[in-house]
């Protein structure tokens, strides 16, 4: 039920365009929601970032639920790497991670995705990041972002997610500081009615009676 309801979620955002954060809690199905949401979308090219210690259980995946997409791995050595982005064509999704990412960007600047979804999202927390730049330089008509902790430290992590899910749509970042964090009576519950269409969590304890 719910991982229909997450499916469905991810369909009406990219249908208008938006891009969302599926903030699920751990162990609830974030890339099999994922990889449906894929499967159903016909001849669109996607992106995947992941942890290096996940690319691979992301191929497993896709090979288990969605064996008809076609995925390219970018990992390994360069050689490797270039003969996948070169024959990226043949593709529906190219998995890579953000290390790699963050080493091959240039390759990147002549490229654009349909989809470019992060797992982890929590990587790209820090806005001076190198990896987070590289992930913000990708260009892709919707972006996604995975996450069980969209925040974990404070608020300006949700923002640099929402500034690579939908650039500008929570103001720059001195603007968000002054409107949410600094202001003594900072407006939560505008921000909360800002980005309450774009994320969506639900809780084992709230789904598993499912």
């Amino acid at each position: 039920e719910y991982q229909i309801a997450g499916y469905r979620w991810m369909k009406i955002l990219s249908n208008m365009k938006f891009g969302g954060i599926l903030a699920d809690e751990m162990g609830l199905g974030k890339t099999i929601q994922t990889i449906s949401f894929l499967l159903s979308e016909k001849g669109i090219k996607s992106l995947i970032v992941t942890p290096t210690s996940l690319i691979y259980n992301w191929q497993d995946e896709f090979q288990k639920f969605a064996e008809i997409l076609k995925i390219g791995v970018i990992h390994g050595s360069k050689e490797e790497r270039m003969k996948v982005l070169d024959g990226r064509e043949k593709y529906d999704v190219l998995l890579t991670t953000y290390g790699t990412l963050k080493n091959d960007i240039q390759l990147y600047k002549d490229i654009t995705f349909d989809y470019c979804i992060i797992d982890e999202g929590q990587n790209i927390k820090n806005p001076l990041a190198q990896s987070t730049d590289s992930v913000k330089r990708i260009n892709s008509k919707v972006r996604f972002a995975l996450t069980g902790t969209p925040i974990e430290n404070n608020l300006m992590e949700l923002w640099s997610i929402f500034d690579f899910i939908m650039p500008g749509y929570l103001y720059s970042e001195e603007r968000f500081q002054e409107k949410f964090i600094d202001k003594v009576e900072a407006n939560i519950d505008e921000l909360k009615t800002l980005i309450r269409p774009f994320i969506l969590r639900r809780e084992k304890k709230d789904v598993l009676k499912d």
